[in-house]
């Protein structure tokens, strides 16, 4: 037993048949190289990043730099810049930044193309002028048919506040807030009657002449501005407001009225052919977009 021949059952000698078996033994519980780097967790993620890239590659055609229009951080963040600087530091809402973004995107493939038809020659690069070159391009080869009478007048119908003469008030107010407010203001309307006021009273007045009702509503509130346009002219009165009391003497009250589409027409026909001008330019300019191939980065 203590050599390495062995004798089969037919008494043939067989030779080595230990140290084979063992020497296939090791063989099989230790991997080759090829195996252990296999098993290794960095060389697996390394394999499967070449594999998604060459998919990638594989479905997604090459794209030119001049083709390639790419809303960065970088865009986005200056987006976000200009909205504050222009806004006292407000931040724009998902919809704002949707619609800033879409701009910056037309303004784009505007510049984008003036390059591509060379409007750049001859010109200092200064992109706000190149994109105007090609906007006037873009609204020369707009053409605006004549708007029918039905097609005018609805248009005039959702537009009448900007057309309709409005009511206008003139008229006299002095502020008041805080706690005592209510009573503070009554009590200087009867000094005002009596002509004691004190004279910080006057200065504190604010004199608002000829202006449009609807302009006052959002500072006043609608109650307070239909009870205003109810005094009596010349009379010093105390009205409350969303915002505290106020002492208001109506000065003037001239009624509106509405205005019919005879009245305007040439300048409602004038005024639809260029919001229709402007809306086809547009979409001709998002017509383009389609030679160049777009991306996001969404946060």
């Amino acid at each position: 037993m203590g050599n390495s021949e062995l004798t089969s059952s037919s008494g043939e000698p067989v030779v080595g048949t230990t140290t084979t078996n063992h020497a296939e033994s090791q063989s099989r519980g230790k991997p080759g190289l090829a195996g252990r780097l296999l098993r290794e967790p960095l060389v697996q993620f390394m394999a499967i990043g070449a594999l998604i890239f060459a998919v990638h590659a594989a479905v997604t055609p090459s794209v030119s730099k001049e083709r390639l229009i790419e809303v960065t951080p970088e865009v986005r963040q200056s987006i976000i810049d200009t909205f504050k600087n222009a806004n006292e530091r407000r931040e724009p809402s998902p919809d704002e930044m949707a619609r800033l973004t879409d701009l910056w995107l037309l303004n784009e493939i505007t510049y984008r193309e003036a390059l591509a038809q060379g409007l750049d020659k001859g010109d200092p690069m200064i992109r706000d002028r190149i994109i105007q070159k090609m906007r006037l391009l873009i609204f020369g080869g707009i053409e605006v048919k004549e708007p029918t009478q039905q097609e005018l007048e609805e248009w005039f119908e959702k537009r009448r506040l900007d057309y309709d003469i409005p009511d206008l008030v003139s008229f006299i107010e002095v502020p008041f807030s805080g706690a005592n407010a209510e009573a503070e203001s009554r009590t200087v309307l009867q000094e005002i009657i009596s002509g004691t006021e004190p004279e910080d009273i006057q200065t504190r007045a604010h004199i608002f002449a000829q202006r449009p009702r609807q302009t006052l509503v959002p500072s006043f509130g609608k109650e307070f501005v239909d009870s205003l346009v109810g005094l009596p002219v010349g009379e010093w009165q105390v009205l409350p407001s969303a915002t505290g009391w106020h002492i208001v003497r109506l000065d003037n009250f001239v009624p509106g009225r509405k205005v019919e589409l005879s009245e305007v027409s040439v300048q409602v026909g004038q005024t639809w052919k260029d919001e229709r001008r402007r809306v086809l330019a547009i979409a001709a300019t998002r017509e383009l977009g389609n030679n160049y191939v777009i991306r996001r980065d969404e946060p």
